[in-house]
């Protein structure tokens, strides 16, 4: 094994129900570092009995909670997880591996999430969570932050600073369909406050605030997720997610429409 070093990042507000189970999959790593908002329960116990640096501090939205276990971190490589991830054995070898012997800046993971109890294994994405400290950092979109290189440059799947691994990690998602639900109504106005300001999609496409618009993007997205994704192919829960992910475009572009459109 290479001396490189890895360090694992997660940022909390109140995950004791599921923190634990993040922390024990990073055994692997060599420092884990917890940047939480203030929580009200055990989350920063937990983590610290399991070995994490946690760090407190107010609530400055996903990017920037991110990119300050960035600059805390002192890895060459910096691993960022949610508290409901959870990094399979396969994978944590994999990116062992990895690390030790690529030239590229940015790996991207499969990200494969369980709904309902069920992995959804044809509905993941990827996204390029592992990266040298060095060469990136997140933006500080309210929401849906993206990783950047540190001169602004936005990341490709297949660019030429990146690789995959294809070994899956877990996004253990809810359990319920009204727990989604609620996490749904909250972010989707963070959303549509973001397209309100910058007059795009998350997608990057240009976007007016036409009357057919929540349609439009709710077909859409349900289009890409059951058919072009395969979604159904994951039976009832992946049936589930695709409806409710195009309802979630839906509600998005529906207050998008109330915050640019005048009465």
């Amino acid at each position: 094994m290479s001396s490189t070093r890895l360090s694992a990042i997660i940022i909390t507000h109140n995950e004791a129900g599921t923190i634990e189970r993040c922390l024990r999959s990073l055994s692997f790593a060599d420092e884990k570092i917890v940047v939480d908002a203030k929580s009200t329960d055990a989350t920063r116990s937990i983590a610290q009995r399991l070995g994490g640096q946690v760090l407190t501090r107010p609530w400055s939205g996903f990017g920037d909670q991110k990119n300050v276990g960035r600059d805390k971190a002192s890895g060459d490589w910096l691993l960022f997880i949610d508290a409901d991830e959870e990094v399979t054995p396969a994978l944590a070898d994999a990116m062992q591996k990895k690390v030790s012997s690529t030239t590229v800046d940015f790996l991207w993971l499969r990200i494969v999430t369980v709904f309902l109890g069920k992995p959804l294994w044809h509905l993941y994405g990827h996204n390029p969570r592992l990266f040298k400290k060095s060469a990136g950092k997140w933006t500080s979109d309210a929401v849906h932050e993206q990783v950047e290189t540190l001169s602004g440059q936005r990341l490709r799947l297949n660019d030429r600073l990146s690789a995959v691994i294809s070994e899956p990690l877990l996004h253990h998602s809810h359990e319920t369909i009204q727990s989604y639900v609620n996490q749904m109504h909250r972010y989707t106005t963070l959303d549509a406050q973001q397209m309100a300001k910058a007059n795009t999609h998350r997608s990057s496409r240009p976007v007016r605030p036409t009357i057919w618009l929540p349609y439009q993007l709710s077909c859409r997205q349900f289009v890409k997720m059951f058919l072009y994704k395969r979604g159904f192919l994951d039976g009832y829960a992946g049936f589930i997610w695709c409806v409710l992910s195009a309802y979630y475009e839906y509600e998005m572009a529906v207050k998008y429409r109330k915050l640019t459109v005048r009465a």
